[in-house]
């Protein structure tokens, strides 16, 4: 009797191998959406308690002090709000699926609506201020390490350190108020708020990128030093490359990993440095929509806004995770 030995045929082999390459983006996609997915399910159910939790009557703050019971009453009941709690939240859940947030208590106005009309000018001042902090903070920092290595530039090394730390280290309301008092209030360049064209810009931009670049310019200086200090960049070196070949080949490629990991977070950061700028600033956008939902207490409407804000965080880290995957396949292979 003689046994017949089965050998795999070549496209089964190559499925093989397309099915074992494609495993880990599967796992890595379904691993992030089902963290994402269970992100906003807290956040939504946490600013929903929360929410509860701060007291006050939204229909009386938005109805005035002459409304009358009667009328605050219905208002209440037509809203849903005497019903049990739990059902609340069941029905609250149900509409954020479709990102139906319901209506503002405030306004009478749809959430959605209310929203729309103020993200573009969000939009607008992080984009500009992100923009900002990459264009200064990566050529700084490469600057910085080309500079100080081996010791040079002792100077300039302690002065970029105090310089950065200090704006690292300071919250966005002082800068902000640091900035008016400055050049709106003591020089008279530029407006406290409102303004119009370029200068109603600069310095909620500044604001919120001034610390950005503080701290993204430090992590460029170190990831620059670390890489000047490998093998492949010194033997680049000792071959008499030029210098520029060796920025654009040899260091730079290797430095935008950290660069790109933490522009995710810089984007969840603009996000919520968003709220102070705008408050301090008038701006129109929706940090000062917040605020003034918390001062209302519009349960609808700030419920939207946490969410709408977490939404474009995590959806903004998810989209860096899979750039950074597809840039850096050893990320890929680590989180599987």
């Amino acid at each position: 009797m003689t046994s017949t030995v089965t050998t795999p045929s070549r496209e089964d082999s190559d499925e093989s191998s397309r099915k074992g390459a494609r495993s880990p983006w599967v796992g890595f996609i379904v691993r992030r959406t089902g963290s994402l997915i269970l992100s906003l399910w807290l956040i939504a159910t946490l600013i929903f308690f929360l929410s509860r939790a701060i007291g006050g009557d939204a229909v009386r703050a938005a109805a005035g002090v002459t409304a009358t019971p009667e009328y605050v009453a219905a208002r209440r009941a037509e809203l849903g709000l005497d019903d049990p709690l739990l059902e609340q939240y069941g029905r609250f859940i149900e509409r954020i699926v479709t990102f139906d947030f319901g209506e503002s208590i405030s306004t009478g106005n749809s959430v959605a609506v209310e929203i729309a009309a103020r993200l573009p000018y969000t939009v607008q001042l992080g984009l500009y201020a992100f923009l900002l902090a990459m264009l200064v903070s990566i050529p700084l920092g490469i600057w910085m390490a080309v500079r100080t290595e081996n010791g040079r530039g002792e100077r300039t090394n302690a002065a970029f350190n105090a310089i950065s730390g200090f704006f690292a280290s300071i919250p966005d309301f002082l800068i902000a108020i640091s900035l008016v008092m400055i050049f709106a209030v003591g020089l008279r360049w530029l407006p406290a708020a409102g303004g119009e064209g370029v200068t109603a810009f600069i310095l909620p931009v500044l604001t919120m990128s001034l610390g950005l670049i503080a701290v993204l310019s430090r992590l460029m200086k170190a990831e620059t030093t670390r890489v000047l200090r490998e093998d492949y960049t010194r033997t680049a070196r000792a071959n008499n490359l030029p210098p520029r070949v060796v920025l654009f080949r040899h260091v730079l490629p290797n430095v935008m990993t950290a660069t790109l990991t933490y522009s995710g977070m810089m984007l969840a950061s603009l996000m919520g440095g968003a709220i102070i700028t705008e408050t301090v600033f008038g701006w129109p956008g929706i940090g000062n929509l917040f605020v003034k939902s918390i001062a209302v207490y519009d349960y609808p409407l700030l419920e939207g806004l946490v969410i709408i804000i977490a939404t474009f965080s995590l959806v903004a880290t998810f989209i860096v995770d899979l750039i950074l995957a597809k840039v850096d396949p050893k990320s890929l292979i680590r989180s599987s």
